[in-house]
């Protein structure tokens, strides 16, 4: 990852247009100009030349981003924001350290898996006394006004059972057992410890698709939180742990349903484990394996659904998640999936490629800011009609189910490996 005064060419190439104004989800909100990328630039310039210090106002405002990357590729001078942010950030965490809470939970949960499965398993038995159901879909809703939690939020509930402590899933832990395509599934925090039911899913599918399918059970954590609070170092372990852990299986794709993840993957750790020849050629070579789900489904398996007779049909929308979308230029293949069944009636809502609000950790740092953004997503799924929001990241999920409960619209949110 590149130290932030490194890049000062990056930020002598914004010509101060202001088209990154107009694609900010932030700066729509807020409306003030360090909300915009062109204001943040200008900031982290004045910063610098030492200007100004590493004020709290300073850090507000470099954390005030989803890291959508809209006002990247949106930019008529091709100015890199989101790597000037996230180097920002870490210069942020360099300079005055890791904040005691992300500390503990980056360094001593989710860098360790086992520890991170103990605790959370634990927060399992225990989460029927800080939550109450809030008798809406996959659901719950804090019974105090706590930090984080508490504002009315809706949050997913833990699995009973993790993903990856399936029995059926631990069954494919194993070195593949034929000559088909060998598909190593990543299944990331989100699937794991949340939605194992889209874990499962996309087992299935795969299995439709006739791949050979391995689950490694050692795989941690891709390191995504971390990184994008400015992190590198933690994000760096973690990276290193999953790339050991998936060289020493014999696999043709590293598949995921996270788009999140997906990106860490393929581009977060070539950023980060890049500092030696050879483990740029070993990173390289991982990170070329991997497919988001949809991208491996169409693009190399040729996947087509099963011709199944017509029932009730659903009127469908997507939201395209910005770590899948701007991160790795896939797109349309969720939508010819989604279009594939024929029990759907697909329906394009507006702006589906808006940011949902989720992302850069602000839905953490700043909810009410992260909330409100997801509201101008969260018209356009009422104004489509739709009875299902689909989408390709189970973070996004939790976002716009989260939205849905708050601004009072009936939709169901789901995965499209769960409609496919």
């Amino acid at each position: 990852m590149e130290k932030l005064n490194t890049l000062k060419d990056e930020i002598l190439k914004c010509v101060k247009c202001g088209t990154c104004r107009s694609v900010c989800p932030t700066f729509r909100v807020i409306g003030r100009e360090t909300a915009s990328a062109r204001g943040k630039l200008t900031l982290i310039d004045a910063y610098l030349k030492g200007e100004i210090g590493l004020t709290e106002e300073y850090q507000r405002h470099i954390k005030e981003c989803t890291l959508c990357g809209a006002c990247r590729d949106t930019c008529p001078k091709g100015v890199n924001t989101v790597k000037l942010y996230n180097s920002a950030r870490a210069d942020l965490i360099e300079k005055l350290g890791v904040p005691v809470t992300a500390s503990i939970v980056f360094k001593n949960l989710l860098e360790s898996g086992r520890l991170m499965d103990m605790a959370l398993k634990i927060a399992t038995r225990l989460q029927g006394l800080i939550f109450k159901d809030a008798s809406v879909e996959s659901g719950l809703l804090s019974r105090f006004s706590l930090p984080v939690i508490g504002k009315g939020r809706l949050l997913p509930p833990l699995a009973r059972t993790f993903f990856l402590d399936l029995p059926e899933v631990k069954g494919l832990s194993g070195p593949a057992r034929t000559k088909q395509v060998k598909v190593a599934f990543y299944a990331g925090c989100g699937i794991n410890y949340l939605m194992p039911e889209v874990g499962k899913a996309s087992i299935d599918i795969l299995k439709k698709a006739g791949v050979d399918i391995i689950v490694p059970g050692s795989q941690v954590c891709c390191g995504m939180p971390a990184f994008a609070s400015g992190d590198a170092a933690i994000a760096r372990s973690m990276a290193l742990k999953n790339l050991e852990v998936f060289e020493a299986i014999d696999c043709d794709y590293i598949a995921t349903s996270c788009a999140t993840c997906g990106h860490g993957l393929k581009h977060m750790f070539v950023d980060l484990l890049s500092d030696s020849p050879d483990l740029k050629r070993r990173v390289e070579a991982f990170s070329a394996k991997v497919k988001d789900i949809t991208e491996l489904l169409v693009k190399v398996l040729g996947f087509k659904a099963e011709i199944i007779e017509a029932g009730v049909k659903k009127t469908v929308t997507y939201h395209d998640p910005c770590h899948l979308n701007r991160a790795q230029g896939i797109r349309n293949e969720p939508r010819e999936l989604l279009k594939g069944n024929k029990n759907i009636a697909f329906r394009e809502m507006s702006f589906p490629c808006s940011c949902c609000g989720l992302g850069g950790g602000l839905s953490i740092a700043n909810y009410d800011l992260s909330i409100e953004i997801t509201k101008r997503k969260i018209e356009a799924v009422r104004d489509s009609g739709a009875e299902i929001v689909a989408t390709a990241c189970p973070g996004c999920m939790v976002q716009l189910r989260d939205g849905l409960h708050k601004y009072g619209v009936k939709a169901r949110v789901a995965h499209v490996v769960e409609l496919i």
